[in-house]
C-alpha cells in the first residue's frame, strides 16, 4: 500500500527510471538469468553443505547443513512450491535425507563400522535479502536443513575413518563444458582443536588420528626469567653461633668456657636444616634481559595470545592467555584480539588463525618499569595475522596488520606482558565475496 502511494503521488516522468530499475531487480533475481550479468556472485550459489564434525568421548557427531539446491540432487520429496520446503513438508525430507546419508556415508570408530542415530534436524528460515547474491539458484541457495547424525562409541576414539558420498556439481566453478563434482569442506572438532578436512569425489576417504594433541603443544616456548639469588639463612644455628661468641668473653672459667663454646657450635651445626628463612635482599638485582634476549621473550609470548583462540571453549582460551598475560590486562587483549578476529562482513564468524608475522620488533627501555615498579621492557611491535572463515564448503581469507607497544613483566609464573596500546589497525587484504574458494 505504501508503494502504490508513493507511486501515485510522484511525477509520471519517473516511470520510465522506475521501469528501468524494476528490471534491474528483476534481473537479478531471476535464478534461470545469466551469471555473468551479476558482478557479485555468491561461491555458494548452487548445491553447497557446510559440515561440522564433532569427535567426543560417547560419539562422533555429524552436523551437515544443506540447502535445497543440494537436497533435490539426490532426495526427490514431493513439495508444494518448487523452490521451498514448507515446515510441513520438513519432517519428510528430513526422513528421506536419513536414510540416503546412512547408505551413502560411512564411518568406522577404531576399524568398526557404526551406523549412525537421528540426531534431528531442523529447518532454518532463508534470509531473502541476500537473494540478488544468487542469480544462478535463487531461493533454493538459501533454503537450508541442518541434518544431526551421531554415530556412538563406547569411549574416546583413537581412530576415525570418513567416507562421504554425496557429490554434486560445482556450479560456482564449472560451466556447459566442464562440471567438476563439488569439494566438500569440513571442520573436525576434537580435543579443543579445530581441524580441517577435505572430501572430494576423487579421494573421499578421511582418516583421523588421536594423538592426544591438544593446543597447548603448540605453544612456543617462552624463554625463563632469571630470578635474584635467595639466602637460605639458618636462624638457630646464627643464635647458637652467636652465642658461642659472646661464650668466649663472659664467661670467666677457661674450662667451662670451652665447653660451653664447643656444645653451642655443635648446636648450631646440628640444627642446620632448622628453622631456616629465606630471604631475597633488596639490593641483590633481579638479572635483566638484554636487547636480544628481551626480543627472544617476546616473540613467543606475542605469538601464544593468538595460539590460545586455537581453543573452542571460551574458559580454554583465559586459561591459554593467561599463561602470555598479566592478570590485570587478562580481560582487555581478549576482546582486543577477538574483535580483530571477527569478520563482520561474514555475519560476525570468527576466523581461525592462519599464521603470525612479526615485521618489526623493537626494544626500549630495559629496567623497571614505572607504573608497578617490577623489572621488565618495553616492545614496539608490527605484525601481520592471517585469518580464515570457513564455511559452506568456501573459505574466506583475510590479514589484517597492527602496530602496538606492549610492556613486558617479570612476574611470579615467569614473564608476561603487563601493558599494551594499540596504535594502528589496517586490513591488508582480504578474499572478495565471489571469488572464495
Amino acid at each position: 500500500m505504501r508503494q502504490y502511494n508513493f507511486l501515485a503521488s510522484q511525477d509520471l516522468r519517473c516511470f520510465p527510471v522506475l521501469l528501468f530499475l524494476l528490471g534491474c531487480l528483476v534481473g537479478l533475481l531471476d535464478p534461470h538469468g545469466d551469471p555473468a550479468a551479476t558482478s557479485e556472485l555468491h561461491p555458494s550459489d548452487g548445491p553447497d553443505a557446510d559440515v561440522r564434525v564433532l569427535v567426543e568421548p560417547e560419539r562422533v557427531r555429524f552436523q551437515i547443513l544443506l540447502n535445497l539446491a543440494f537436497i533435490e540432487q539426490f532426495v526427490d520429496v514431493a513439495r508444494e512450491a518448487e523452490d521451498d520446503i514448507h515446515p510441513v513438508e520438513a519432517p519428510w525430507v528430513h526422513e528421506d535425507l536419513l536414510a540416503f546419508f546412512r547408505e551413502a556415508n560411512q564411518v568406522f570408530l577404531d576399524g568398526v563400522a557404526v551406523v549412525p542415530l537421528d540426531g534431528g534436524y531442523e529447518l532454518l528460515e532463508p534470509d531473502l535479502t541476500l537473494l540478488p547474491l544468487f542469480p544462478r539458484m535463487g531461493k533454493k541457495a538459501l533454503v537450508k536443513m541442518q541434518l544431526v547424525l551421531d554415530y556412538p562409541a563406547k569411549s574416546m576414539p583413537q581412530q576415525v575413518r570418513m567416507i562421504w558420498g554425496p557429490y554434486p556439481p560445482d556450479l560456482a566453478i564449472g560451466d556447459e563444458n566442464y562440471m567438476p563434482t563439488l569439494t566438500i569442506r569440513a571442520q573436525l572438532f576434537a580435543a579443543g582443536l579445530t581441524t580441517p578436512l577435505e572430501f572430494t569425489q576423487e579421494e573421499p576417504e578421511v582418516l583421523w588420528h588421536n594423538r592426544g594433541e591438544s593446543a597447548a603443544d603448540f605453544f612456543l616456548q617462552v624463554p625463563e626469567t632469571v630470578p635474584p639469588p635467595v639466602w637460605n639463612l639458618p636462624m638457630l644455628s646464627i643464635f647458637c653461633a652467636g652465642l658461642a661468641a659472646f661464650a668466649v668473653f663472659l664467661i670467666r672459667g677457661p674450662a667451662w668456657r670451652w665447653i660451653a663454646v664447643a656444645g653451642l657450635l655443635s648446636t648450631a651445626f646440628l640444627a642446620r636444616s632448622v628453622a631456616n628463612v629465606e630471604l631475597s635482599p633488596s639490593f641483590l638485582a633481579t638479572e635483566l634481559p638484554t636487547d636480544q634476549e628481551a626480543e627472544a621473550i617476546f616473540r613467543p609470548l606475542h605469538a601464544n595470545l593468538y595460539r590460545a583462540f586455537d581453543y573452542t571453549a571460551e574458559s580454554d582460551v583465559y586459561d591459554a592467555l593467561a599463561a602470555s598475560v598479566d592478570g590485570p590486562l587478562l580481560e582487555n587483549l581478549y576482546e582486543q584480539i577477538y574483535r580483530g578476529l571477527i569478520q563482520q562482513e561474514q555475519g560476525g564468524a570468527v576466523s581461525r588463525v592462519q599464521a603470525v608475522r612479526h615485521i618489526q620488533v623493537e626494544v626500549g627501555s630495559i629496567g623497571q618499569l614505572p607504573e608497578d615498579g617490577r623489572p621488565g621492557f618495553e616492545v614496539q611491535c608490527r605484525w601481520q595475522v592471517d585469518g580464515r572463515v570457513t564455511h559452506w564448503g568456501h573459505s574466506h581469507d583475510r590479514t589484517n596488520e597492527y602496530l602496538a607497544r606492549y610492556q613486558v613483566v617479570q612476574a611470579e609464573a615467569g614473564w608476561r606482558i603487563g601493558g599494551s596500546q594499540m596504535l594502528e589497525s589496517t586490513t591488508v587484504s582480504a578474499t572478495p565475496e565471489g571469488a572464495a574458494r
